[in-house]
């Protein structure tokens, strides 16, 4: 005769085979409800737009629902910090951009490696130098002369300190020795395009999605845009490298994460159904008119690394910044 204790530990071990796929089933069952796509803009805009359109495709694929919750917030940080600290199951997912690595490189306050699983890059978007239509400068070339003459009197706007922008000129004057310009960061992007528009400020490098319908109104006059190849929206501007601007290194780019901890399987799973929705035909119209292209990553992994890689350039370019004197004094 058994002992009680032996014959529960044969009866425990009998039902292990239907126990094991149950212990799985969360991976097995996934989707089952809605999923949230957590994105740090305010409505509107032009990630917001984006996030939107995919999260149609995305939810006919899935069969489930997918939301869009906007929480804007210390330059993208809100929105990170909120998907880091939720539930690591699939159902809740970040749309993360560039700007979050250089954040998180100047400020310290999220560690992406520990936080956020990488799941894809989506696209990456074209931004473009801009002046006011009333101002002197007819070029790129024209507008840094001018900056080299008269060191720190050249002002341009951003979004805040560590913003796109702001970004985007730190690496114009570090790829270009002796430019000096006043840095006038804003509390907002809204602010700070107003302030261009009217004239309080000299020039800005905005998204091609908000520098656009400006352009096209002659409200705004482009200068060079920051992509390899010309954009095709407005085909005669030239590139910062047609513009004599060589080895300019901003990009920006816009794709998905996960909590960390997120099983493998749910992620493998969001990264394919991901790249179908972005295949939409509406969504593939949608980004050409954003001026964005689509641009995957080959694999979660592939996009850990990259990040891994951004993330240390930007921490590079922040001490760079601390040490070299930038001229805003930040």
């Amino acid at each position: 005769m058994f002992s009680p204790q032996r014959r529960r530990a044969l009866f425990a071990i009998a039902l292990l085979p239907t126990l094991l796929p149950a212990i799985g089933s969360g991976a097995q069952h996934w989707p089952s409800r809605p999923i949230r796509i957590v994105v740090p803009y305010p409505a509107g805009g032009g990630p917001d737009i984006s996030a939107r359109k995919l999260a149609e495709s995305l939810g006919r694929g899935l069969g489930v629902p997918v939301i869009v919750d906007n929480k804007p917030g210390a330059s993208t940080l809100l929105g990170a910090q909120v998907v880091a600290g939720a539930a690591p199951d699939g159902y809740t997912v970040a749309y993360i951009t560039s700007g979050l690595v250089t954040v998180a490189a100047m400020s310290k306050k999220i560690d992406l490696p520990k936080s956020l699983q990488p799941i894809t890059k989506l696209n990456a978007s074209a931004f473009v130098a801009v002046v006011p239509a009333s101002s002197p400068y007819r070029s790129l070339p024209a507008l840094m002369a001018a900056a080299r003459q008269s060191p720190g009197k050249l002002s341009y706007g951003s979004a805040g300190i560590g913003s796109p922008a702001h970004m985007a000129v730190e690496h114009l004057r570090l790829s270009s020795p002796g430019l000096v310009f006043l840095h006038v960061p804003y509390k907002g992007a809204v602010e700070s395009v107003n302030a261009l528009r009217g004239g309080q400020i000299d020039f800005s490098v905005l998204v091609l999605s908000t520098a656009l319908p400006l352009i096209k109104v002659g409200t705004l006059r482009a200068l060079a845009v920051t992509t390899p190849a010309r954009v095709p929206q407005i085909a005669d501007v030239p590139t910062f490298s047609e513009a004599g601007v060589q080895q300019y290194g901003f990009a920006s780019w816009g794709g998905f994460a996960a909590p960390a901890g997120t099983p493998g399987p749910i992620v493998q799973q969001l990264f394919a159904a991901i790249h179908k929705a972005a295949r939409d035909p509406g969504f593939v119209s949608l980004q050409a008119s954003l001026g964005s292209t689509t641009e995957f990553s080959t694999s979660p992994e592939a996009f850990g690394k990259e990040l891994q890689a951004t993330l240390a350039e930007e921490e590079a370019l922040v001490k760079r910044i601390g040490q070299g004197g930038d001229p805003d004094g930040h």
